[in-house]
């Protein structure tokens, strides 16, 4: 006679006489499971009933984060059950169907399992919780839109319509809603709807690389189309010319600011919805992935209380986050910091925050004017677009403030070029500039699936030799596996050039030198290149060749 798992914990020495009569007594009030009892009343956890339920009955502990389940596998049972009864079926092993239970003591549960199934069930256990996240991961948006477009399917409509009237449960409207909500969920920066002749295809930008989610229908393209228009303010009737607007989202504790762009083109509108997690959680400088001498330079640049530092790279490299997470770094009562941006990315406490209105008159120039008349410290300005906001953001650093501001260049030698062809002095640039920092974003490999390998990148093995480095014996990368969606990445680490000008520098900025003798300076002076920086992070173990020959492959590294 199998034992009861009151006496299973008992033995454990996780429950008590006394609790458990206590549980007992309470279980009889609610009809509850004992277990569910025992986890509403804080006795034991979840993990606690699953291990000791594992460890008694000899039953194998799976850790389903870990592990692939194959859609196919777990549509062996409805969802209906798979959810009300926690169970999951996760494998088959030479036609017996192996399923993870949160109460493998319940024998009807079994019974019911092979009848509905067909097949001998062999159990193994995972909390109710483990459980639920991995079934919701197998339904990806993909399936569970599947389902959602089926049962609104209408081989009637065969062409989008010319006015789309707005319904709260209609399936656009739905649809939509699944599209934007789980793109929070996956953590993507951007979501992008593009048209094409038979349908409209789904991408989300996940950690810098572009993922096709699904194929929206033809007959529902305009219906999506209309419900994102309708939400971000736009015009469902204007078509014909690109327009912009903006939605805001609350899920669950997340508040979601969406930035909308919509491009006509042959086959419909194009829209683009570039997401800002709005949160006053900011990494600290030292989470960053800056080298220990890259970060030293940083945080000399930051000890300075007037000058001009600037962040650059292309767009999604990370800037505004490392600006930041310079302005929290500066953040104290003494100082009055004050923000020109455009998007107000992150809410910081204690920090005053102008948000570009170009509508009104308030531009990044007219904006810096302003913060100039408020008596401030610091001030930081988003991006320094134009000749008129560069010459303000100088003039400003020269009179005594500390100015921080990002710029769309290629590397930290260059910017210097960049603000002298917007027209600004050599001669102003050389007494202001403190330094500047280039940075790329690199997809890290996922600490699941991560595994030796042997480095066969010809570009980057010719590199190595060039800079006179031993060829490393193993390399990593990650096989694919569940916690990254299968791509072997999870997560980015930053790669930084930084650039602190020396009186060397500052000597030849003034005189006009040209860009080669500017890199001939940096590199004496002790700067890493982005290649070299990226190098590092290849032989710790932290990213991958081809990641590197993706975001910082220059030509110098073929020579």
């Amino acid at each position: 006679m199998r034992k009861r798992l009151g006496d299973i914990l008992m033995e454990q020495g996780l429950l008590s006489e006394q609790q458990l009569a206590a549980a007992l007594e309470e279980q009889k009030r609610t009809g509850d499971r004992l277990g569910q009892t025992l986890l509403r009343l804080g006795i034991v956890t979840d993990s606690q009933v699953t291990d000791a339920l594992s460890e008694h009955l000899k039953i194998e502990r799976v850790n389903l984060a870990r592990r692939y389940l194959e859609p196919e596998i777990v549509d062996l049972i409805p969802a209906s059950v798979i959810i009300s009864k926690h169970v999951l079926p996760i494998e088959m092993q030479d036609g017996v169907l192996v399923v993870a239970m949160a109460d493998p003591l319940d024998i009807n549960i079994m019974d019911d399992l092979q009848r509905l199934t067909g097949k001998i069930i062999t159990p193994v256990v995972a909390t109710e919780e483990e459980i639920e996240e991995a079934f919701h991961r197998t339904r990806n948006i993909a399936q569970s839109a599947r389902e959602l477009i089926s049962r609104y399917e209408d081989d009637a409509v065969a062409e989008e319509p010319e006015q789309v009237e707005y319904l709260g449960d209609a399936p656009g409207v739905r649809l939509t809603n699944l599209i934007l909500e789980q793109a929070v969920t996956q953590k993507a920066s951007d979501i992008h709807l593009e048209p094409h002749e038979h349908g409209m295809r789904v991408r989300y930008r996940v950690d810098g690389i572009l993922r096709d989610i699904m194929e929206i229908p033809k007959h529902l393209r305009g219906d999506v189309n209309s419900r994102i228009k309708i939400m971000s303010g736009l015009d469902i009737t204007e078509r014909r010319k690109p327009q912009d607007g903006r939605i805001q989202m609350t899920l669950g504790d997340q508040e979601v600011d969406m930035r909308i762009s919509s491009l006509p083109t042959v086959y419909g509108e194009k829209i683009v919805a570039r997401l800002l997690h709005k949160s006053s959680h900011l990494l600290e400088l030292e989470d960053f992935g800056f080298a220990p001498k890259d970060l030293q330079k940083i945080e000399q640049m930051l000890r300075l209380n007037q000058g001009l530092i600037l962040v650059t790279g292309p767009t999604g490299s990370g800037k505004s986050t490392t600006l930041y997470a310079f302005l929290h770094r500066l953040n104290s009562p003494e100082k009055n910091i004050v923000t020109v941006e455009d998007p107000v990315e992150y809410l910081l406490e204690g920090v005053n925050q102008v948000q570009v209105h170009a509508r009104v008159g308030l531009t990044f120039a007219t904006g810096l004017r302003t913060v100039l008349r408020q008596d401030p410290d610091v001030i930081m300005v988003g991006e320094i677009r134009d000749e008129e906001t560069g010459e303000i953001a100088v003039r400003s650093a020269l009179t005594g403030h500390l100015v921080l501001s990002t710029l769309h260049t290629n590397s930290a030698v260059a910017t210097i070029s960049r603000l002298v062809n917007m027209g600004l002095e050599p001669y102003i640039l050389s007494s202001t500039l403190i330094g500047i920092v280039a940075q790329r974003l690199v997809r890290t490999i996922c600490a699941d699936c991560k595994v030796p390998v042997k480095l066969e990148n010809q570009v980057m093995i010719r590199y190595l030799e060039s800079l006179g480095r031993e060829i490393p014996d193993t390399v990593y990368q990650g096989r694919g596996c569940p916690m990254c969606s299968e791509s072997g990445y999870r997560g980015r680490t930053a790669i930084g050039e930084v650039l602190l000008f020396s009186k060397e520098m500052r000597r030849a900025v003034e005189a006009n030198a040209g860009e080669a003798e500017l890199w001939e300076i940096a590199l004496r002076s002790g700067m890493t290149t982005l290649q070299g920086a990226a190098l590092e992070k290849l032989i710790a173990g932290e990213t991958t060749a081809d990641e590197i020959i993706r975001t910082v492959y220059s030509v110098d590294m073929e020579e």
